[in-house]
């Protein structure tokens, strides 16, 4: 890839599915009913950010094409996800949806639907314990990988290449996942160097802040490596306000229309794009 072409590379959804009996299985869980309708809990982080409201959107959709009922709750709070999983439990629901923002510390609830017998389902980010009856998410070792080769290309010969990491939440696995590939192809290249990286808890604000101080603290930064794409925004924003739009390039993840846009204008050098509604529905 070339950043003189502004390329958006799209990493293609591979959608990962372990196969279920899942229309038995899960109408024959949870609450009695006297129809086959079902109710189904989802939880995912923060809906302003497009790519998880396109994760509720993909549900949403396929569940109406069987009369199904979806509740949702979204928050970027691990605390908030765990009580709101508790809350389907103690509801009944047929079936509980998780994009767990912390893949641990959702494990509690996790249990909970297990001894309820309701079946759950991890979509995006995976968790760490507790049985699941499926995972279903994009190839996040891929889209790291293509983070770290638009980071890589933008490098070339410059040495040496200082990176920053704008970072998500340590406790999500999906962006753990991503981050460990992105920073395991940086590795191969020796003028490449990471200098630092925050957590921001996936808040678009506290990524603003972060970009701006490993650009004040590194005035000699080349390149910005966001873990999603409002992340990356706010470090085109970041760059912007220093007065250095395209001598520091930036790559992140989701292909949301900001992030395309950004590419397009010259402004980010990438994104890796998946598809949430495919992977919701």
């Amino acid at each position: 890839m070339s950043r003189k072409l502004k390329l958006v590379t799209l990493a293609i959804a591979v959608l990962i599915v372990a196969i279920v009996a899942a229309g038995a299985a899960a109408r024959g869980s949870g609450s009695a009913r006297v129809d086959s309708k079902i109710r189904i809990g989802l939880v995912l982080p923060d809906l302003s950010n497009p790519y998880i409201a396109g994760l509720r959107d993909g549900v949403q959709a396929e569940a109406r094409k069987s009369g199904d009922t979806v509740l949702v709750k979204g928050t970027s709070d691990a605390t908030g996800q765990a009580n709101a999983t508790m809350n389907y439990v103690a509801a009944k629901v047929d079936a509980i949806i998780i994009d767990a923002i912390d893949g641990k510390g959702i494990i509690p609830a996790i249990k909970a639907a297990n001894a309820a017998k309701i079946p759950v389902i991890t979509i995006q980010s995976d968790v760490y314990g507790g049985v699941r009856a499926a995972f279903i998410a994009g190839r996040e070792d891929h889209a790291g990988l293509y983070m770290g080769l638009a980071a890589a290309d933008w490098c070339t010969g410059i040495d040496p290449c200082k990176v920053g990491v704008v970072e998500g939440i340590k406790a999500d696995q999906s962006g753990a996942t991503e981050d460990k590939a992105f920073r395991a192809l940086v590795a191969q290249f020796p003028n490449m160097k990471i200098v630092g990286g925050a957590e921001t808890q996936y808040d678009p604000a506290k990524a603003l802040n972060v970009a701006t101080n490993l650009l004040t603290a590194n005035p000699d930064l080349k390149f910005l490596y966001a873990w999603w794409d409002p992340g990356g925004n706010a470090a085109v924003k970041a760059i912007q306000a220093k007065g250095k739009t395209g001598q520091v390039g930036v790559a992140s993840q989701n292909g949301d229309c900001i992030a395309l846009g950004n590419v397009l204008a010259g402004r980010q050098t990438q994104t890796s794009a998946f598809f949430p509604s495919v992977i919701g529905s």
